[in-house]
């Protein structure tokens, strides 16, 4: 039997369009950090405007991640699709796993999402390049319409656990409280089946907020809170947690 956590890891979002509010954000979370423990900063790149000039992105994450990197606080790069949720990019070239190829390559960051639905050919480029560099890989995959049956969960986490991440993340929309447990049920049934890969379970908004809070009891590696007041049901602030 698996050893059951302490404590989740909490992650906070920098949100932002250009570099002088990404740094302003990210040494807010630093501040903050004095206070609350914070172990990841999440950069949400689908947000910022120039993502597609990798010189210009270089400068910003050397930044941002050097300051993180002296508070103690990993840098997670995350960009996430309009299909799972992320804002619509205006470019076509180069694509989401192109841009998390060079982070990559370039260890920009210490960890990088990748969507589980993206296409596989580059997302595997994305994931040994990773491995090779020792930046951990969050395989993801988001559900903003439904929280799918415990069997179909089992069937996705299986099924990113076999692509080699280093962390799983299954986040799904409740309209029930049987969906919320069955998302806690199917985290807790992975977390005790796959001892080699860390496990994140998060029913969204108000109905699933006791995810975000508890959800480390069973087997929820990490959960995703807020410095400010939150802007949508369901978001935890650091505080609380």
């Amino acid at each position: 039997m698996s050893e059951k956590l302490k404590r989740a890891l909490i992650c906070v979002p920098v949100v932002a369009d250009g570099d002088v509010d990404a740094i302003k954000q990210t040494e807010k979370i630093i501040e903050k950090s004095k206070n609350c423990k914070i172990d990841i900063a999440e950069f949400r790149a689908d947000h910022y405007r120039a993502l597609e000039d990798c010189d210009k992105l270089k400068h910003l994450l050397c930044d941002i991640h050097t300051r993180l990197k002296n508070a103690g606080i990993k840098l997670l790069f995350t960009i996430r699709s309009d299909k799972e949720g992320g804002e619509k990019l205006d470019f076509i070239a180069p694509s989401i796993n192109e841009i998390n190829l060079f982070v990559v390559e370039n260890v920009l960051a210490d960890m990088v999402d990748v969507e589980y639905f993206s296409d596989n050919a580059s997302a595997e480029k994305v994931i040994k390049a990773a491995n090779k560099n020792k930046i951990d890989v969050v395989l993801s995959s988001h559900d903003f319409d439904k929280t799918l049956t415990l069997d179909e969960m089992l069937e996705r986490y299986k099924g990113m656990y076999k692509r080699g991440a280093d962390i799983i993340k299954l986040a799904v929309m409740p309209h029930s409280e049987q969906d919320v447990n069955n998302l806690l049920e199917a985290v807790s049934i992975t977390y005790e089946k796959y001892s080699d890969v860390k496990v994140v379970g998060i029913s969204m908004g108000e109905l699933g907020r006791r995810t975000r809070i508890e959800g480390y009891k069973y087997g929820s590696y990490l959960t995703f809170a807020i410095i400010d007041k939150a802007s949508a049901p369901g978001q935890v602030s650091v505080d609380e947690l």
